[in-house]
């Protein structure tokens, strides 16, 4: 991080550059994506040898950082945002999406409709990927060879 601080302009210039060819071509060089996965005890006072009790955290490299700080800032923005979009949105909570499906149900129960409705917790979703599984089918599927899976 310090050669990115300490660089400069022309360094600067570059980067920025290359930030905003990705995002205008919808392209990210395989490096960015590049990152290590490293288990992360959620409870220490908890069963070490609980599967459960790990969170997978991603180290990714100083370029990736920058590229997803800029991303955070442009979402952060809320221009392009739907209005019913409340993750990654500031003054925008759960309690708020809570309110609207209240109002949509209350909203066709008054004019005698049904209402259907379906929830999916995904809590531990991806606390049990399975991520040796899920890489050996990319690998049987050859979408790792081919790259594409880096041309996001």
């Amino acid at each position: 991080m310090e050669s990115l601080i300490f660089a400069g302009d022309k360094l600067n210039v570059h980067l920025s550059l290359l930030l905003t060819f990705c995002v205008r071509h919808c392209y990210l060089p395989c490096a960015f994506m590049d990152s290590v996965i490293l288990p992360q005890v959620k409870n220490k006072c908890g069963d070490l040898a609980d599967v459960d009790n790990y969170r997978a955290i991603a180290l990714s490299n100083a370029e990736t950082k920058i590229f997803e700080t800029v991303i955070l800032h442009y979402i952060n923005d809320g221009n392009d945002c739907d209005i019913y979009q409340f993750g990654f949105k500031k003054e925008h909570s759960t309690g708020l999406c809570t309110s609207v499906v209240k109002r949509t149900i209350d909203y066709y129960l008054k004019r005698g409709s049904y209402v259907f409705a379906c929830f999916i917790d995904f809590q531990k979703a991806f606390d049990r990927v399975n991520y040796w599984k899920l890489f050996n089918q990319m690998l049987d599927d050859g979408s790792v060879e081919s790259g594409a899976w880096c041309s996001y």
